[in-house]
């Protein structure tokens, strides 16, 4: 299970890195962007184009900001070692039919041809998963449903 505990924070890995790098070049061609209409333009269109740019600029960068966040949790989760019996940061956790890894709230990864769904502790489920073992019942989406297995 340790094994593919890590595959799946790899695969996230890759994602959030994939996701950067995307809007870093998307980021670099707004930037390139606004250069340009400033060489090229005047008046009032100028003005209306380059604020959207510069709007556009800003909203690449911060989720920018939020992905790297995203990664350095996935990081630090991953280099947390535990045996723990009751669920924690890094847990991966079977509920019902579902497979949840407490680490950051990145939503939903395929890894060996299974979905898997990583989510913070402070996310809804997080806190009620949080502490619980295996064999005890939760409330999930308005019904009991039992943790049958914690790694």
């Amino acid at each position: 299970m340790q094994e593919l505990k890590e595959k799946i924070f790899q695969a996230a890995i890759r994602q959030l890195k994939e996701k950067i790098s995307l809007l870093q070049q998307e980021r670099k061609a707004v930037s390139e962007g606004i250069l340009e209409d400033t060489k090229s333009s005047a008046g009032d269109k100028f003005e209306t184009g380059r604020e959207m740019m510069t709007q556009d600029l800003k909203t690449i960068e911060g989720t920018i900001e939020k992905l790297q966040e995203d990664l350095d949790e996935i990081y630090r989760v991953q280099s947390i070692k535990s045996n723990s019996e009751a669920v924690r940061e890094g847990s991966l956790i079977q509920l019902g039919t579902d497979f949840f890894l407490i680490s950051a709230s990145i939503g939903q990864l395929e890894v060996e041809g299974k979905k898997y769904f990583l989510l913070s502790r402070n996310s809804p489920l997080g806190q009620v998963l949080i502490g619980k073992k295996k064999g005890e019942n939760v409330l999930f989406r308005g019904k009991p449903q039992a943790i049958l297995d914690v790694q």
